[in-house]
C-alpha cells in the first residue's frame, strides 16, 4: 500500500499549507496589542510559506497572549491554529492536537464555520498521524456537511478522499471504496486534474489493501498519468514524490 506518510502529506499540501492571516474587523486597528499580533502573524505567516516552521511557530506563540490581552476571541482562535499548523509540520503531532483543541471551541463560539472545518480536519490529521482513526473518521464527519454548506466547496472533494482513506485504515474496504468512488467523481466532474489524480490513487491503495492487484495497478496507472501530465508544466516536490511511489507500487504489483 501507498506510504501512509506521503498521504499524510497530501492532507498539509490540500487542507493546511497556507495559513490563513487572521481578520477580527470587531477589533480597532488602532489597539498597539492588534497591531503588533498583526505584524507577528504575518512574520509567521512568511516563515510557514517559507518552509521555516521553527521561525514560524515562534512568532505565532509570541502572537497568542497578545491576543488574549486584548480579548481578541478570533484572532486567539487562528492564532492557535497556526501554532497548530507549525507543530503539525514539524511532526509535533501530539503539541499540535493540543493546540487545535483549544482553537475548536473558540471558532464555534465565533461562529467562524470556515475555521472550525480547517482546525476540524486538522485535528483528523493529528489523529490519523498518531493512529487514533476512529477518532479522526469522527471528526472527518463533522466536516464534511461543514464543506457541503459553505459557499467554497473546493474541499468537499478532499474530505470525501479522507473518509475513504481513514475507512481503509479501519478495515472497512466497502465504506472505504463508497467515500472513494464519491470522490472521483466529484473530481472529474469538476474537471479537477490534481484532484482526480489524488482519488485515483487513492483507489489504488484501497485495491491494493483489497488483494486486487490488477485493479489496483489499473488505478496507479491513470494517476500516474495524470501526475507525469502535471509534471511537465509544474515543478513541484510532491509531484515528483507521487511518480516515484507510484512507479515503484506499479513495479511491485507486476511482479
Amino acid at each position: 500500500m501507498l506510504n501512509l506518510r506521503l498521504m499524510l502529506f497530501a492532507l498539509l499540501v490540500f487542507g493546511l499549507a497556507s495559513p490563513a492571516v487572521a481578520q477580527n474587523s470587531e477589533k480597532p486597528q488602532s489597539d498597539p496589542q492588534i497591531e503588533e499580533a498583526e505584524k507577528l502573524h504575518k512574520a509567521g505567516y512568511n516563515f510557514f510559506i517559507g518552509r521555516e516552521y521553527q521561525k514560524a511557530l515562534e512568532s505565532f506563540l509570541k502572537e497568542l497572549p497578545l491576543r488574549r490581552a486584548a480579548n481578541d476571541s478570533l484572532g486567539e482562535a487562528w492564532a492557535l491554529n497556526q501554532i497548530g499548523e507549525s507543530h503539525l509540520s514539524l511532526t509535533n503531532y501530539q503539541e499540535a492536537l493540543k493546540d487545535y483543541s483549544q482553537a475548536l471551541p473558540l471558532f464555534r463560539q465565533m461562529k467562524d464555520s470556515h475555521g472550525e472545518a480547517r482546525t476540524l480536519h486538522a485535528l483528523a490529521t493529528c489523529h490519523m498521524a498518531l493512529g487514533n482513526q476512529a477518532q479522526a473518521l469522527e471528526r472527518l464527519k463533522e466536516v464534511l456537511p461543514l464543506v457541503q454548506a459553505s459557499e467554497d466547496r473546493q474541499w468537499e472533494g478532499m474530505v470525501l478522499g479522507d473518509i475513504g482513506f481513514t475507512y481503509l485504515a479501519l478495515g472497512e474496504k466497502e465504506k472505504a471504496f463508497e467515500f472513494l468512488s464519491k470522490r472521483l467523481a466529484y473530481e472529474r466532474k469538476r474537471e479537477n486534474e490534481s484532484g482526480e489524480a489524488e482519488a485515483l490513487k487513492s483507489m489504488g491503495a484501497a485495491y491494493e489493501a483489497a488483494g486486487d492487484k490488477r485493479k489496483a495497478a489499473d488505478f496507479y496507472r491513470q494517476a500516474l498519468s495524470l501526475y507525469d501530465k502535471r509534471s511537465r508544466t509544474t515543478d513541484d516536490e510532491y509531484i515528483k514524490a507521487n511518480i516515484k511511489e507510484l512507479r515503484e507500487a506499479i513495479s511491485r504489483l507486476e511482479k
